[in-house]
């Protein structure tokens, strides 16, 4: 069973709805009302559906079915929300040129991509889908600080429903790392363990790769609340403009 399949069900109590991740968003368009936003990597839908009640038109994808179906499930503002199961790589077969106002791409969505080259025909991609004003918005694990460190992991999330607890594994062979974890259902004892690669890509690195797709205007930040990425900002997010 693949990865976020075997975790779908707890999903929401591991990674619940962020609500500064909406705010920003929202302040970084001017407002959402009416605007067209491609939610990648949109897990269970929270984002997605959040923006949908705020009037944006949102379209969620993702490439695990049963995290889609759950979304589904949840049935809120269907006029404005859509989820369709599609591979990141593949927005251009889908997505108009210029139709979108923003891609979003929360949640270290972008680290699961393998190489740099993945990663810049995702960019190049997003690029193509936004109109001239329209931003790019990502967010991942700061892994300068990770590699810089030698980080053995991320914390232990850990409520009254589950634990999930999150380790890395430093590969030998390649650039990748090794995303191992073990959730702890506590109602039922149930656990299940998982493991798989991630690019830990560093900033310096992201930001070529973002001016290669043709993005000008690119800012960093420390959290959702716009705090100045600094060498050992746990979270590392991003505002692309052409």
């Amino acid at each position: 069973m693949a990865f976020y399949e075997s975790i779908a069900p707890w999903y929401d109590y591991i990674f619940p709805f962020t609500p500064a991740q909406k705010r920003y968003i929202d302040e970084e368009l001017g407002g959402v009302n009416g605007k067209n936003i491609i939610d990648v990597g949109c897990g269970t839908g929270n984002l997605t559906l959040n923006l949908a009640a705020s009037g944006a038109y949102c379209t969620g994808v993702d490439l695990d079915e049963q995290m889609l179906v759950n979304a589904r499930r949840k049935g809120e503002f269907e006029d404005r929300a859509a989820f369709m199961r599609l591979n990141m790589l593949k927005l251009n077969d889908f997505f108009q040129p210029y139709s979108q106002d923003a891609v979003v791409c929360f949640g270290n969505t972008l680290v699961h991509l393998q190489s740099p080259g993945q990663i810049l025909s995702f960019l190049n991609q997003a690029n193509r889908c936004l109109n001239p004003t329209g931003k790019l918005m990502l967010q991942i694990i700061n892994y300068d600080f990770v590699l810089d460190q030698g980080l053995d992991g991320l914390p232990t999330i850990d409520n009254e429903f589950i634990s999930f607890e999150r380790l890395y594994e430093f590969r030998e062979q390649d650039e990748l790392i090794n995303f191992k974890t073990t959730l702890t259902v506590k109602d039922s004892g149930k656990v299940i363990q998982n493991s798989l690669p991630l690019l830990p890509i560093r900033r310096d690195l992201l930001y070529h790769l973002l001016d290669e797709a043709g993005f000008n205007q690119i800012n960093f930040f420390g959290s959702f609340d716009r705090a100045t990425m600094i060498k050992d900002s746990f979270p590392l997010i991003v505002t692309a403009e052409k």
